[in-house]
């Protein structure tokens, strides 16, 4: 709309001597105001209407048809002049704005100087010639006397395809001239405020009542009410098929879910000169944050960029830290627990995720460290990261060096948070070693919501590296190295990887790091290889993983950490 306003306010100039408006004429009133009038339509001439090639008034006009007009008011800057009301009302053929047409409708927007107007579009029937009326803000009079219209025809521009003509468009003002003051803009006061859940009256209170004009005269208030019922646009509230609603409420009983309703007020005072109009609108009835999604299934009610979790099973990574060769194979070198959420918008992109694990082993000698790579965002978008470990909380850096991925070091080194302490070596992988876990919570929000295939599903790609090594990376199978990682020892001792093919599995199939999903998930004791400690593991890799699926859950007793 904005490229065709722009286009037409340049056709539009300052009003002439010469410019001829359809009719144009001033009344005087008898009672020391003056109304007047002034129409447009094909027959105006520039620069009221500059009429388009095949399309424009008395023409049926499409989507791609839009075209704008001119009003005026040349004693608008006359000294001492007020004025009382301005409304604009548009004469149109075959509007079908009618409700029941939901989205699909024929929705014609109507703007004046840029700013879309109330209702905001014509009001009409199928094959009926109907009259819509807009109030013109005064403000948008006294500026230069030009009221420039748009009318952008169809601006859904649905499979189903729609045209209207107009008739004309009607400018009346009524004004008077005195050194009165107009009243001051109401200050708006919606109940309730915030969520509407249907079930309370709609009301709108003046919250500077006590201030209401500059001169201290009385003042009224006019109240008119709109209400989008499902086609995207906000309507007069009769022509929605409800009540006329002309005082400050609206009873619950007219307010249905998915509903948006606003109020459009005018301060008046007792010499009939009136403010500009303001509206309050209220949230989508049972949409508190406006998000399309109902409350009742929405997660985040009251957040529009946030409506559901998507909570991952629990699992446990485990992780053998040998790699590139397979080592003692305990693969308890480093084991977290874990589950996500993933929280998305009400398109299903990822807004925010977060995580919560415990460290539950830490059978390594030397220092490693723990990462989590996603894939389909980078550092750019993060707007807020943080981690906690063994409860303290800390802001969470994205790792530098990445330019097609986010990378997030959760834990710097595992052995300073995980310790040895007297008689172990290690972290609850030795008989008689049975320490408290150790909590560990990452959150990560992103300034624009991530596409949530592009993502992946938790737990995303996680990894270890040697603290003091960072190339060294090791990643569940088939899942990609960094842009850090040293790709020089792909394929060498045991690993069988190959860029573009499988990874970071033997030449047999096996890993150097698997995601248990299985909530209590035990990892075996230290020097136990898994397939010792589990000992249907092997056939399941025999079998292709066709068989033994769940080998997971059949431990050998005293073979692995609390497996007694």
């Amino acid at each position: 709309m904005k490229k065709h306003i722009s286009i037409i306010t340049m056709a539009f100039v300052s009003l002439a001597a010469n410019s001829d408006p359809s009719s144009q004429t001033t009344v005087d009133n008898g009672d020391g105001t003056f109304t007047y009038t002034q129409r447009v339509d094909e027959s105006s001439s520039a620069p009221h209407y500059i009429a388009p090639n095949g399309y424009g008034f008395e023409e049926y006009s499409w989507f791609n048809e839009d075209y704008g007009w001119q009003h005026s008011f040349a004693d608008y800057n006359t000294s001492g002049l007020q004025i009382l009301s301005a409304t604009m009302l548009i004469r149109g053929w075959d509007v079908d704005s009618e409700p029941f047409h939901g989205t699909s409708g024929e929705y014609d927007g109507i703007s004046v100087d840029g700013i879309d107007l109330n209702p905001g579009l014509l009001q009409g029937q199928n094959e009926e010639w109907s009259e819509t009326t807009f109030t013109i803000p005064t403000s948008n009079i006294t500026d230069d006397g030009l009221i420039n219209v748009f009318l952008d025809i169809d601006m859904n521009h649905t499979s189903r395809r729609w045209a209207t003509t107009l008739d004309y468009s009607l400018l009346t003002i009524t004004y008077t001239f005195t050194e009165n003051n107009a009243p001051n803009t109401p200050e708006l006061v919606g109940l309730p405020a915030g969520c509407v859940d249907g079930t309370t009256d709609l009301s709108v209170n003046i919250g500077n009542s006590a201030n209401a004009d500059p001169d201290g005269d009385p003042v009224t208030y006019t109240y008119r009410w709109y209400v989008d019922v499902g086609q995207g646009y906000l309507i007069d509230d009769e022509f929605a098929g409800k009540t006329n609603h002309t005082g400050n409420t609206v009873l619950a009983s007219q307010v249905l879910d998915d509903e948006t309703w606003r109020v459009e007020v005018i301060a008046v005072d007792d010499n009939g000169l009136s403010s500009d109009p303001v509206v309050y609108t209220w949230n989508k009835v049972n949409d508190c944050d406006g998000d399309g999604v109902d409350d009742d299934n929405d997660d985040y009610p009251e957040d529009s960029e946030r409506a559901f979790n998507n909570e991952s099973t629990p699992g446990t990574l485990i992780f053998e830290d040998n790699w590139p060769s397979k080592g003692d194979f305990d693969l308890n070198d480093f084991v977290l627990t874990h589950s996500f959420n993933v929280i998305t918008n009400a398109s299903n992109e990822v807004k925010e995720v977060t995580m919560t694990a415990a460290i539950q082993g830490r059978g390594a000698s030397k220092a490693n460290s723990f990462a989590i790579a996603m894939a389909g965002t980078t550092d750019a978008n993060v707007a807020q990261a943080s981690f906690s470990i063994a409860g303290v909380n800390s802001a969470l850096t994205p790792e530098a060096g990445h330019s097609e991925e986010l990378v997030l070091v959760i834990v710097e080194n595992a052995n300073q948070h995980a310790p040895s302490t007297e008689g172990f070596s290690f972290f609850n992988t030795e008989q008689g070693d049975d320490r408290a876990e150790i909590p560990v919570t990452m959150r990560v929000v992103f300034t624009q919501a991530v596409n949530r295939t592009a993502l992946g599903a938790a737990p995303f790609n996680p990894f270890i590296y040697s603290t003091f090594e960072r190339g060294n990376e090791i990643h569940l199978p088939n899942h990609t190295h960094t842009a850090l990682a040293d790709t020089s020892k792909f394929g060498t001792a045991d690993d069988n990887t190959s860029i573009g093919g499988e990874t970071y599995m033997t030449a047999s199939g096996l890993p150097w790091a698997v995601d248990i999903i299985e909530s209590g998930w035990k990892h075996p004791y230290e020097r136990v290889d898994i397939s010792i400690a589990y000992p249907t593991l092997k056939n399941w890799v025999e079998s292709n993983k066709s068989t033994h699926g769940n080998w997971y859950t059949l431990p050998a007793s005293g073979k692995c950490w609390k497996c007694n």
